[in-house]
């Protein structure tokens, strides 16, 4: 049996929040296509987040979609909602109809190794209400023989219709799967089924390999659209299982669903396998630390690399964006220089540039606004989005911004402000320089002899304390645009902030584009 799950798995891209046209065109297809099960999407018990229909999938919201009475249709439970639950029975009882009256026939619940043991009460109330139900066990390729085994005899006690595997690293190779489920048909004695990545580009192999080993029901994406690198594609699903004469399904009804409605999605989001999600898969790190470093363009191809190096050194088998920041930042971080900076520019208005969408739209009236009012401009980094000429120096501090930069530096006519052990270790030479020093404190803002202190590894907190401790009138910030709340990135420019706020040196700081940063705002188009 093939389980389409593109709903359920590609929400993460957009919060579950599809349109109802093409919910109802997903559908029919489906039914058309004769796809044997499709899993909705999550039947979440509590957000405290806008979700979109597809993260709740109510009865209600089925019915206005008026399914084919041939689909089989299934949500999906999360086990640590179900732990974190008061009582698991009443999440249930609260959140479920009876069978005779919902339009859900089957419910799999996804859990970790550790939370399969407390999930009884909960199978047993959707057993009472009439559901079938699957239990899949994720991070399977952590997980040895024995305990798949084990684990498949718990399913077995529990009463589950179908046991399953997820590959949620996506780390497995076909070689793999055989003996994996092997040993969960062994425990279980049932039907068994997978879950299984495409992060190495190993997810139609993997499928076919699970299929002769013995699964009757496997999971599968329109486009492979899924978390992180997606899954193995459904159109291909059904043209192999077809080849073989394993499926009934049809691949000529979905055609115009791969082709229009999930192409274009998959333009938009960017969903599949490249070399940090191949990267990631090796060192078994979870795939969300690849989404949320890919998913903005300041992070470069070899700071993703590094951040995964470092999350790897520590273990990142869950996601955490605690974990994350460190990850991006590094260990803390000092290089030697001088402390040069006093009287740098005394009683003058700075203007800090950064590299932000918001100043890359506003570029000519940042130029202007220079050109008016006349001052000090300072840019973090080399490439910046206003004319150079206008830039009276360039802040670094970061070593592997640094290296990236290393030829644009040198092109600089300007002042370049930097640690001089920083720049001698990475063999940069630029045309002028002012040796700063620079060590990540950890906690505050200070002038030392070899330079400043900074609380955070980043170039804005390196630029604010070479304007306090230069004797500035005042700080005007452009494209210092912030990320969404709950980003790490956010979580730190946040923190630097606002201890910046507190030390005796600071001065007045103002953004002049939109920034969702809290801190002053002001404009470019004001009277200053």
């Amino acid at each position: 049996m093939i389980l389409d799950c593109t709903l359920r798995d590609g929400g993460y891209y957009n919060d579950w929040d599809y349109s109802f046209d093409l919910v109802k065109r997903y559908i029919d297809a489906m039914a058309a296509a004769s796809i044997d099960v499709v899993e909705l999407g999550f039947r979440t018990l509590q957000s405290d987040q806008y979700l979109g229909a597809t993260a709740y999938t109510t009865d209600s919201f089925i019915e206005r979609l008026s399914p084919s009475t041939s689909l089989r249709l299934a949500v999906m439970l999360n086990a640590k909602e179900l732990a974190n639950a008061p009582d698991a029975r009443v999440a249930i009882r609260s959140n479920f109809s009876r069978r005779a009256v919902s339009q859900v026939e089957l419910v799999r619940i996804a859990a970790n190794l550790d939370e399969v043991a407390v999930l009884g009460g909960a199978i047993e109330e959707l057993h009472e209400l009439g559901y079938v139900v699957a239990l899949n066990l994720m991070q399977i390729s952590e997980i040895p023989l024995a305990k798949v085994r084990s684990f498949g005899q718990q399913s077995a006690e529990f009463g589950v219709t179908y046991s399953y595997i997820a590959d949620s690293f996506g780390s497995l190779r076909p070689r793999d799967i055989s003996p994996i489920m092997r040993a969960l048909a062994d425990g279980f004695g049932g039907p068994v089924g997978c879950h299984l990545h495409d992060n190495m580009s190993y997810a139609l192999a993997n499928t076919m390999e699970a299929v002769d080993a013995g699964a009757v029901i496997v999971d599968s994406t329109v486009q492979g659209m899924g978390r992180g690198p997606g899954n193995v594609r459904t159109e291909y699903v059904v043209m192999e299982l077809s080849r073989r004469g394993q499926t009934k399904a049809n691949v000529t009804p979905l055609v115009n669903l791969v082709e229009r409605d999930f192409a274009e999605m998959k333009k938009s989001f960017g969903w599949g396998s490249n070399l940090h999600y191949f990267k990631s898969a090796n060192l078994a790190i979870h795939p969300t630390y690849v989404m949320e470093l890919t998913k903005d363009e300041r992070y470069s191809p070899s700071e993703i690399v590094s951040a995964l190096d470092r999350l790897n050194e520590k273990g990142a088998r869950s996601f955490d964006v605690r974990r994350l920041s460190e990850a991006v930042q590094g260990e803390p971080l000092a290089f030697s220089g001088g402390n040069n900076v006093d009287n740098w520019c005394t009683a003058r208005d700075v203007l800090i540039v950064a590299n932000g969408a918001e100043a890359r739209a506003k570029r000519q009236e940042i130029e202007m606004f220079i050109r008016q009012h006349r001052p000090f401009v300072l840019g973090l980094n080399a490439h910046l989005p206003i004319d150079l000429s206008l830039v009276d120096a360039v802040a670094v501090c970061h070593p592997e911004r640094a290296l990236l930069d290393a030829s644009a530096l040198a092109a600089l006519d300007c002042e370049v402000v930097a640690p001089g052990e920083l720049l001698h270790e990475l063999k940069i030479t630029v045309k002028r320089h002012r040796d700063v020093g620079m060590r990540v404190s950890g906690g505050s803002f200070t002038l030392e002899q070899t330079g400043v202190g900074i609380p955070d590894p980043l170039v804005i907190g390196y630029a604010l304390a070479l304007v306090g401790c230069g004797g500035a009138k005042r700080a005007l910030m452009v494209g210092v645009d912030g990320y969404t709340l709950g980003d790490a990135r956010h979580e730190a420019l946040q923190h630097t902030l606002k201890i910046y706020g507190s030390w005796p040196a600071a001065v007045e700081l103002t953004s002049l584009t939109r920034t969702s940063l809290d801190i002053r705002q002001g404009s470019l188009f004001a009277p200053w």
